[in-house]
């Protein structure tokens, strides 16, 4: 019997080095083979989490103090008063409509022309001057000339205070329209707010204030 039959007989390796290195490179086998690797986890971390089981807070961050918010936010941006369109039921007459129209001008519009408050003002009372009796003989060219000039003057005056009192009336009776108008649709609003109000109370009063 030679050193090597011997040595498997008894089960002792023929080297030391085989001996040295075989226990621990069959424990580094068994420790790869029995731990996962960290692509595995990742691949199971990733498909164990259940999408319906993320929180929706878990998703939205809040609002900071002092964070800029997105700009593309449904915010409703300001409406200018001017630009607003209120329905009104009011067709003045053509006729009135004429006179209080400068002849080869467009014609008059109750809804877009606006008078200043000075324009509002009252007028005071004039008092016609007393008539200075002249004798005829002294009424020449220059005397009817002047004359002539003073009567158109006094012409223009009154066309031109007729046509706006005539404009002024049509602009008030298109106001009244439009003030009757606005009171219904307040009306309305209000009556849908409370509406709204009382929903939200039944809601708050069942699940709590917002």
């Amino acid at each position: 019997m030679d050193l090597e039959e011997f040595l498997s007989e008894n089960g002792i390796p023929p080297s030391p080095n085989q001996h040295e290195h075989s226990p621990h490179q069959s424990g580094l086998q068994q420790a790869t083979s029995a731990s996962p690797s960290v692509m595995d986890l990742s691949s199971r971390a990733s498909t164990s989490v259940h999408p319906g089981m993320v929180s929706q807070n878990c998703m939205q961050s809040p609002v900071r103090p002092g964070q800029i918010l997105p700009t593309n936010r449904n915010t409703p941006s300001p409406i200018d008063p001017e630009t607003i369109q209120v329905p009104v039921g009011y067709e003045p007459d053509p006729a009135d409509l004429a006179l209080s129209s400068i002849p080869g001008q467009e014609m008059f519009d109750p809804r877009k022309r606006k008078f200043s408050e000075e324009e509002l003002k009252p007028q005071p009372m004039i008092k016609k001057a007393r008539k200075v009796f002249i004798p005829d003989d002294l009424k020449d060219d220059k005397y009817w000339a002047r004359r002539r000039k003073n009567n158109m003057a006094a012409k223009r005056s009154r066309d031109a205070r007729r046509l706006k009192e005539n404009q002024i009336a049509i602009r008030a009776s298109f106001l009244e329209k439009e003030n009757s108008a606005l009171r219904q649709e307040v009306a309305d609003l209000r009556k849908e707010l409370g509406k709204c109000k009382n929903v939200l109370a039944k809601y708050e009063a069942r699940h709590g204030p917002l």
